[in-house]
């Protein structure tokens, strides 16, 4: 369960900048979607269910998820033999003198397994300048510290015995946490499992989701489910079958020659052809009456809206079921807004998210703001400041009557968080020059 995230000098974010999963004290006016909006994490910490971010373009919005899944590809991949000289890919803010050479920070806190952790780092391109590692039992409710370190300095803690030895087995450019789990260290390994619980994905590219959930497809339990969903969403779809993998251009024999040491290379990676999948709707005679089934090639006779939601119905049913953390850019690319709308209500849900699966999206959708929908501090904003650098304020934080309108208040500003857009008409005004191009003559 995401607690919060805590970002600093991380592409335009200059500042800490920290978005918080814990719901806010104050209640809304309808007390059934406080009920089914959050949840109890411990006798102390109510979380929420989802959480959605607007912004205008080139606020920061997508930057704060790159961050999240920054730190999770890090925490999995630091400490393979494979990257021991590779530099750290962390882009420092970069508008401000002052702090290009100081470090990147990430933070994150989280309960997993009866415990709250809170797990952070601090790096450069060429090493980890800080990391740490507390933990506090939700049960007795002590908190433990179990390791600090200090650019080459590690100092292990009684409870994380795991880590003895290994501080000088641990690259600069490498992170303690990862190198423990490498060794099958308990806790370590524990906090690791929960990174892979966070599933990052774009609405803009969904390639990766498709061979997910064309996987799935031929499992009929799977089948069923992903069949269900689709039809609420009113596709038309009646069923989906899988079909063969999709034609390899590289394997054809009339392929020209040249190429083939490409064929065999994709072969060495185990790269594998995502299979087809047809989508049957009903066909009706001539009297209206239904007369059967015609099956459609999904990726070539389906319109886009449909092929993205055929590729995430596998992933969001995963994590609902899992409770796992689904962090989802570009959330309304493509997608019609009462579409998106009963998404969120898949989350805002007590009968159906029943193990507490998260969702956070990136959005512009403001038909989402709706205050039947989502709680005030559901709802997260980023600006951008005269400097260049990004900021993040919830809604929770600006006066708010209960009967007032989330959409309205938001498209005029009240906010902020919106492009302020300039005389547009400018680009389309007269030319300065004594003559137009249109009207020059040429020799």
């Amino acid at each position: 369960m995401l607690v919060q995230f805590t970002t600093e000098n991380f592409l335009c974010f200059k500042d800490e900048a920290t978005i918080s999963m814990v719901a806010a004290k104050r209640r809304s006016k309808d007390k059934a979607l406080d009920a089914a909006a959050t949840f109890d994490a411990s006798d102390e910490l109510k979380l929420l269910k989802c959480a959605a971010l607007y912004g205008a373009n080139g606020s920061g919005k997508s930057s704060l998820f790159k961050a999240i899944h920054f730190m999770k590809k890090f925490v999995l991949d630091s400490s393979k033999e494979s990257q021991a000289d590779e530099k750290i890919k962390v882009t420092p803010f970069r508008l401000s003198a002052e702090i290009q050479n100081a470090p990147s920070r990430f933070e994150i806190i989280f309960v997993w397994k009866g415990y709250l952790y809170q797990y952070g780092f601090s790096a450069d391109e060429n090493s980890i300048h800080t990391e740490s590692l507390t933990r506090k039992s939700i049960a007795k409710g002590r908190e433990e510290s179990l390791f600090k370190r200090v650019h080459d300095r590690i100092t292990v803690y009684k409870r994380f015995s795991e880590g003895e030895g290994l501080q000088n087995k641990t690259r600069k450019n490498a992170l303690f946490l990862s190198a423990c789990a490498n060794f099958d260290g308990k806790i370590s390994t524990e906090v690791v499992r929960w990174f892979r619980t966070v599933r990052v994905i774009s609405g803009l590219t969904d390639e990766g989701l498709f061979g997910y959930t064309s996987g799935k497809l031929g499992d009929a339990a799977w089948n069923g489910k992903i069949r269900n969903l689709l039809k609420d969403f009113d596709l038309g779809i009646e069923r989906l079958e899988v079909g063969a993998p999709e034609a390899n251009l590289f394997a054809d024999p009339d392929f020209p020659a040249a190429l083939q040491p490409l064929t065999e290379a994709l072969g060495k990676l185990k790269i594998t052809p995502a299979k087809t999948v047809a989508t049957y709707h009903r066909s009706f005679d001539g009297t209206g009456n239904i007369g059967g089934e015609v099956a459609f090639d999904l990726k070539r006779d389906e319109s886009e809206g449909t092929k993205k939601l055929v590729s995430i119905s596998a992933p969001l049913i995963d994590v609902l079921e899992k409770y796992y953390i689904l962090i989802f850019d570009e959330f309304d690319a493509r997608l019609h807004p009462i579409i998106t709308k009963n998404i969120i209500k898949l989350f805002n849900s007590s009968e159906i998210n029943v193990n507490h699966a998260q969702l956070l999206v990136v959005t512009h959708d403001t038909n989402l703001l709706d205050r039947e929908l989502m709680r005030r501090d559901q709802v997260w904003f980023t600006e951008r400041d005269y400097y260049g650098a990004s900021h993040l304020t919830s809604l929770v934080e600006y006066k708010v009557r209960n009967d007032a309108s989330y959409e309205k208040d938001y498209i005029t500003g009240k906010y902020g968080a919106i492009p302020i857009v300039g005389d547009i008409k400018r680009v389309f005004g007269p030319f300065t020059s004594e003559e137009s191009p249109a009207t020059q003559e040429t020799d």
